[in-house]
């Protein structure tokens, strides 16, 4: 027995050791683009679920936070209602250099959370489930969106649009497959040979307003 086990035993507490990562906008939705926000706070049936089983909580980064310029993701706020500029006319110039600075500080933050995630497993903690956010084009899990049209749409926006329209955006752009983010981070546990499974919370849901659908079926 090492030391360190040593003392786990001697010193055991409460501690489940099982935890989850949760994508960062499950518990604070302020981090949500605009008109995407259906709670003042966190999603708190997600929060629920958790607490019934028992789950430490583990809170990732917001990877749009630290790319498109902070909560409000102000890098983006330029492309809305802007059909007939200058910025909406070299979209298809300006749209790949975005992707490409995305994509660089996503791995940047993707790294973060795959060595925390190597802590956990590595302390003999289980790491339930990694929860995206399906629609998201970050952290989507099973269902992101399709990007450069969603740019087209947000252009034409008009100055009198209502979150209604914005959503509706998302809902008209939703494709399979993963998030830019989650892309990352598959590739950056697969790199240190991690197996953890990708669940999803469904936002196209929680916007229509329909009943909460379960993320944790069979934990």
């Amino acid at each position: 027995m090492t030391n360190l086990e040593r003392w786990m035993k001697q010193l055991g507490d409460r501690r489940g050791k099982k935890v989850v990562f949760l994508a960062h906008c499950l518990l604070n939705e302020n981090t949500r683009y605009l008109g995407g926000a259906c709670e003042t706070g966190a999603v708190p049936h997600v929060i629920q679920e958790c607490l019934d089983q028992g789950f430490g909580i583990v809170q990732m980064p917001c990877p749009e936070q630290h790319a498109w310029g902070g909560v409000l993701k102000r890098r983006l706020i330029r492309y809305f209602g802007a059909k007939g500029t200058l910025i909406y006319q070299t979209r298809n110039i300006m749209l790949p250099l975005l992707l490409w600075y995305t994509r660089m500080v996503y791995r940047r933050y993707a790294k973060q959370v795959a060595n925390e995630v190597l802590d956990y497993l590595s302390s003999g903690f289980a790491v339930v489930g990694i929860v995206g956010v399906d629609g998201s084009p970050s952290c989507g899990a099973r269902q992101t969106m399709d990007i450069r049209r969603s740019f087209e749409l947000i252009g034409q926006l008009s100055s009198k649009a209502k979150r209604e329209d914005m959503n509706a955006i998302v809902l008209a752009c939703l494709v399979q497959g993963k998030g830019i983010f989650v892309k990352a981070l598959q590739e950056e546990l697969d790199s240190r040979h991690l197996s953890v499974p990708f669940l999803s919370y469904n936002l196209p849901t929680e916007l229509r307003g329909s009943p909460y659908a379960r993320v944790f079926h069979h934990a």
